[in-house]
């Protein structure tokens, strides 16, 4: 792969972690709650064996069946903390894995998570929110991000957010969030990949004209800067935004608007629309939702505009109130560039799990990720399979 192109997929990644929908950023975490008042304590392990069509994580060569494939053995200690009260709710988690393959030994291992989420309610109208999410994980894949070609090198991803829900009125409502997201990658000088940091605000302003639909205006400015050159990009979005409940239990958010590029050190800027539909139902036994988002997006490497697309779904089932639960989750992202420099990206993500609780402190799981990416090219689809079992032990513990 050429140094331009290699280098604009890289860059690519940067726009998608701080252009990524809301649906994404706002599913709920992996960590499982038992959501017990008051501050409860949960040590667990996760005990299973898998098996990795693609451990390469690399396309078919043409002279062999597929790509190297193996099993492997993985040990997942964890720890979560949560606070929960007629106010406040508090959760911080860390998951590790330590992953032993059957033959392929080099690629032996430890992966990292961490994360905590907090929300307070100030009074009847002010509510303030905190999130942040650390990943080191050994493919890239793992991420779900766009714009990323899928290699095996270890990566690093930390998101973090805050922000405020208000009441200002009877019937004005003010939100505003700040995102601040950070990626880097092993080895990346000699695999082209690059990574960097950035920050942003994005505020809305709705009025309610309805108990259950609201109508209003937002805006966002994003600044990102890049370790692959001294570089700075300003992104801004301003459109409208509409917001609908069809029940209790029921959300239907869709914006639209136009979106604005400023890369201050090449002097070039480009404009184009941006839309997203997201719908989001939270019952007693299971959360669902999806969201399509579309964009002209900017490049980052050259000033050429992509055509991006993104769709996701998920359903999760909390384990408090289900025997039999499922976690399921799918996305695909395409990312059509203008510039013949760089390359078009599809990916897909597919995660499936089913679990049994046989006792409170002990479950039973099996689980399917796919994952794929196709550049349009010759020999260029990356397919990776991974199918295991686990079992969990975890018991939740108050605090006193």
């Amino acid at each position: 792969m050429s140094t331009v192109r290699a280098r604009s997929l890289a860059a690519g990644l940067l726009l998608a972690v701080f252009a990524a929908p809301a649906a994404a950023q706002d599913q709920p975490s992996e960590f499982q709650s038992w959501r017990l008042p008051g501050w409860t304590f949960t040590p667990g392990v996760i005990v299973g064996g898998l098996f990795d069509s693609n451990v390469a994580i690399s396309s078919a060569p043409a002279d062999t069946a597929g790509p190297a494939s193996d099993k492997l053995f993985v040990v997942e200690p964890f720890g979560q903390v949560e606070y929960f009260s007629s106010r406040t709710m508090f959760s911080s988690g860390y998951q590790g894995a330590v992953r032993r393959y059957v033959e392929l030994d080099d690629l032996d291992g430890i992966d990292h998570r961490a994360y905590f989420t907090w929300r307070h309610m100030v009074n009847r109208r002010v509510s303030l929110f905190a999130s942040d999410n650390f990943l080191r994980v050994p493919t890239t894949d793992l991420l779900e991000l766009n714009g990323v070609p899928f290699q095996r090198t270890g990566s690093r991803y930390n998101a973090f957010a805050g922000g405020m829900d208000a009441r200002l009125s009877r019937t004005l409502d003010f939100t505003t969030r700040y995102d601040m997201t950070w990626v880097d990658f092993e080895h990346r000088d000699s695999l082209r990949l690059t990574g960097g940091i950035a920050n942003g605000v994005r505020s809305s302003l709705s009025r309610r004209l309805s108990e259950r639909s609201s109508l209003g205006g937002e805006y966002g400015i994003r600044v990102a800067d890049m370790n692959i050159e001294p570089r700075t990009l300003m992104f801004q979005e301003a459109g409208a935004v509409y917001r609908y409940l069809t029940g209790p239990l029921t959300t239907i958010e869709a914006a639209f608007g136009f979106a604005h590029l400023d890369d201050r050190t090449r002097g070039i800027t480009r404009n184009g629309p941006y839309g997203r539909a997201v719908i989001t139902y939270r019952g007693d036994r299971a959360t669902i939702g999806a969201a399509y988002e579309r964009s002209f997006v900017p490049s980052l490497s050259f000033g050429g505009t992509n055509e991006s697309q993104d769709v996701r779904a998920y359903v999760q089932m909390p384990l408090a109130r289900n025997r039999f639960y499922v976690q399921e989750s799918a996305a695909w992202r395409r990312t059509n560039p203008f510039v013949d420099a760089e390359l078009p990206l599809d990916s897909y993500w597919i995660r499936s799990l089913a679990g049994y609780t046989l006792q409170r402190w002990l479950r039973l799981e099996g689980y399917y990720w796919f994952t794929r990416q196709d550049t349009r090219l010759t020999a260029g689809q990356v397919n990776r399979h991974i199918v295991g079992v686990q079992m969990v032990v975890s018991e939740p513990m108050r605090m006193r």
